[in-house]
């Protein structure tokens, strides 16, 4: 998780250093089965991280812009979780993505998406003596977790339009 902070912190302050205006256009990954607005061309990445205990692939996209970090990734996990195991996954992931700007929670609530249990949270904190943001959702649909972010510093959160990334996102049909 240490290399997830580092790459997220860096993609902030990378964003921070320019700042384009936002040209939103819908991106999808027929791959992860997904689509959702990005406020340009995204990168892609991939890492192996630990979710709940286990080692997964995540699969990641962002794009920076007007001091911002926006990124959606997916992971697959072995067939056949319990409920409970997908529920720990998702505050897994929330947490670790909160913990990125050594941040609390501000605000959170459940989502549904197409039928999927999902979490929505708010979340701020401090690095290197700098304030940060962070929204975020993540969501298991059956045995892939997703995970959408936007992070940026405290005074950029007012042109984050982050539930219009957040709320952007979509599954394709398979």
């Amino acid at each position: 998780m240490r290399a997830l902070r580092i790459l997220i912190v860096a993609a902030a302050a990378l964003a921070a250093a320019c700042s384009p205006s936002l040209d939103w256009r819908e991106f999808r990954w027929p791959e992860g089965g997904f689509a959702v607005l990005l406020p340009g061309k995204p990168r892609s990445e991939s890492r192996t991280i630990t979710i709940d205990g286990v080692e997964v692939t995540m699969r990641m996209f962002s794009a920076q812009a007007e001091g911002l970090a926006f990124g959606v990734g997916y992971a697959d996990f072995p067939a056949g979780a319990s409920g409970d195991a997908r529920a720990r996954r998702v505050a897994a992931t929330r947490d670790s993505l909160v913990a990125n700007v050594d941040g609390r929670l501000t605000a959170q609530t459940d989502v549904m998406l197409d039928g999927h249990r999902g979490t929505d949270f708010r979340a701020k904190g401090r690095v290197r003596d700098v304030d940060y943001f962070v929204a975020g959702r993540a969501y298991a649909v059956g045995d892939r977790l997703y995970q959408l972010a936007v992070v940026g510093r405290a005074e950029a959160e007012s042109k984050a339009d982050a539930d219009l990334f957040l709320g952007s996102f979509r599954l394709l049909p398979e």
